[in-house]
């Protein structure tokens, strides 16, 4: 995972109005900083998971934002609204762009968490988790849900959005659904993104990021196919071609 550093490496920045945010999900900081300075300046987005957060910290992010990134932390809130909402308080001194809670964390939870994003942190785009990528109509009828993965993300994305949400996590499989159905003001933010010729690991609803582009996405969340890449800054660089196109 560690590949060297090319200081060499000059890739040109090519702009789309879809944007891709990199999943910085790797297994120690010193290689999130490897990837990072590969990837340079043609990357905006990195986003911070729960397995990054909880080893590194803040530490974390401030190396991001020293190196002009902004930040999806992806902490997936899943708790009782005031627990929901306290947490978001104790968030609101890093500099986030953008937070992920649980929709299915329901109505009062949603409605809390976004008056306290609002209030705490107003510049930070709160994102509604629809239905997880890794999950399909097999996997929701285990665990009770009766709707079908479509209806069930409809669902919860409105759900977010009339709660006061600026954004939903969906698979691609779900933008031409969704785009319709909300505001042009929600922002939709989709994992699930394999490029051709790419592993599809444990996400089984995905798209190229064209197509997810096409759908109507305005975020594309990649972590593996540029990770693992053997020149992490030339396959970003392949996508964002791609996208611009």
């Amino acid at each position: 995972m560690a590949h060297p550093i090319n200081h060499t490496l000059s890739v040109p920045v090519t702009k789309s109005k879809t944007e891709v945010i990199l999943a910085l999900d790797v297994e120690t900081q010193d290689q999130a900083n490897v990837i990072l300075d590969q990837v340079g300046d043609q990357l905006t987005w990195v986003k911070i998971g729960l397995q990054s957060y909880l080893r590194d910290g803040h530490k974390i992010i401030k190396q991001c934002i020293e190196r002009d990134k902004k930040i999806f932390l992806d902490l997936k809130l899943h708790d009782i609204p005031n627990t929901m909402s306290k947490a978001i308080e104790s968030l609101s001194s890093l500099p986030i762009s953008m937070l992920t809670v649980h929709t299915c964390s329901g109505p009062e939870a949603l409605a809390l968490c976004a008056k306290t994003a609002e209030k705490c942190m107003p510049e930070t785009i709160l994102l509604g988790v629809t239905v997880l990528t890794s999950m399909n109509q097999e996997n929701l009828r285990s665990i009770g849900v009766i709707n079908t993965t479509e209806q069930q993300v409809i669902t919860l994305a409105e759900l977010a959005q009339s709660s006061g949400l600026g954004g939903v996590v969906c698979s691609p499989l779900e933008l031409p659904l969704l785009r319709p159905k909300l505001s042009q003001e929600i922002k939709l933010v989709t994992p699930g993104i394999r490029p051709i010729g790419s592993e599809k690991g444990d996400q089984k609803r995905i798209m190229t990021p064209k197509e997810a582009e096409i759908a109507g996405a305005n975020y594309l969340v990649i972590g593996r196919p540029i990770l693992a890449a053997m020149n992490p800054a030339n396959f970003l660089a392949k996508i964002q071609s791609e996208l611009a196109t």
